[in-house]
């Protein structure tokens, strides 16, 4: 009886060992890219939890929502509430490519503290280099093509496509949440940027609207989820009651006390799944139906807007070339047409599905 107990264990462990390496070698890998604004937080979670999906790299940097020093910690501190293994993390530059547009310092304070919700300090190294060198490792050690998913200014991947303009083979799909087409921009918040002179851009495309021009231009295949469908899956007062009923792991616990914190947002009829429809569109690319256009972003100098809350920002660029004030009434807008690569652009999606998927993703064991 010992020996044969010996032995169901013995192929036990074989069976678990065999089935850990077919589902690592059959994920999806996927590098996440983003500004750990509120909205990328519980993106985060769906590409480290759901088990079609390997997360292999998350990247940031300091030209959109957040902070390269706060979110490093937020990264590593979201990711042990996952059961996420090792995760390369690092950031890039604290500012655009070019010009001097940034988030409201308001909205970048919230980003940084996790909307005031305290994690415990994590022991995951987040690593010293670039974050381009960090995409670039990640792409050349996956044994296969990978998902790149960017939520936040372009920075860091137009970057990554000037220094290594041969990783792109090494891609299977770019998906951005970003840009407006048919729908009005999102840049004029009410208390925030109420005289902002911009009615067309959105915020991710508008920080750093010379990245997302060279971005759109790559060739690589893309899929833009951009206002015209996220203002489909909005974020009610209902969603969130039904998802505290189920909230049973710590990530989606996490995300309860996000909700709970964020009452007035959801009531304000102005929060909506950015992120997290793009991280659903790289799991699963039936949540983006649209069509497939050329893109191309304006990018022309001007007077600013407002002083930059981006204080140490240099007076060149990382080429050395002099840095513009860019003109805040026509940057950063997304129009179709042009001579650029055709991308898909998003224009519907299943939210009743997207809003299942999200929940059971976060509250899988």
């Amino acid at each position: 009886m010992q020996k044969r107990n010996s032995l169901y264990i013995f192929y036990s462990c074989v069976l678990v060992a065999f089935l850990s390496n077919a589902h690592a070698s059959s994920a999806q890998p996927v590098i996440f890219d983003t500004d750990m604004a509120i909205d990328d937080w519980s993106a985060l979670l769906v590409l480290a939890m759901h088990d079609d999906l390997e997360l292999v790299a998350v990247t940031s940097n300091g030209a959109g929502e957040t902070r390269c020093a706060p979110a490093m910690k937020n990264i590593a501190a979201l990711l042990d509430l996952t059961p996420a293994g090792d995760v390369q993390i690092a950031c890039g530059d604290d500012y655009p490519m070019d010009g001097y547009f940034a988030f409201p310092e308001p909205w970048r304070q919230q980003a940084d503290t996790l909307s005031g919700i305290t994690l415990p300090d994590s022991a995951r190294p987040t690593s010293e280099e670039h974050a381009v060198e960090v995409i670039h490792t990640a792409l050349d050690s996956s044994g296969q093509k990978t998902v790149l998913v960017a939520t936040g200014s372009l920075t860091n991947i137009a970057q990554w496509l000037e220094k290594y303009p041969g990783d792109t083979n090494k891609v299977q799909r770019l998906v951005i949440m970003g840009g407006a087409f048919e729908a009005p921009g999102n840049i004029i918040v009410p208390g925030f940027t109420d005289n902002h002179p911009n009615t067309e851009a959105e915020w991710n495309i508008f920080v750093d609207p010379e990245a997302a021009a060279q971005v759109f231009a790559s060739g690589l295949s893309i899929e833009v989820v951009g206002l015209d469908v996220t203002n489909q899956v909005k974020v009610t007062k209902a969603f969130a009651r039904d998802f505290k009923a189920v909230a049973k792991t710590q990530a989606a616990q996490f995300w309860d006390a996000v909700l709970d914190d964020n009452d007035w947002f959801i009531e304000s009829g102005e929060y909506y799944f950015w992120d997290v429809l793009a991280a659903l569109v790289a799991l699963d690319p039936s949540f983006c139906k649209g069509d497939l256009a050329p893109v191309t972003v304006s990018v022309e100098a001007g007077a600013p807007w407002q002083p930059s809350s981006l204080r140490s920002i240099p007076d060149t660029t990382a080429n050395g070339a002099e840095r513009r004030h860019l003109d805040a009434r026509k940057s950063g807008i997304t129009r179709v047409g042009g001579d650029n690569p055709a991308v898909k652009i998003c224009r519907d999606t299943d939210a009743n599905r997207a809003f299942r998927l999200f929940t059971h993703t976060l509250n899988q064991g």
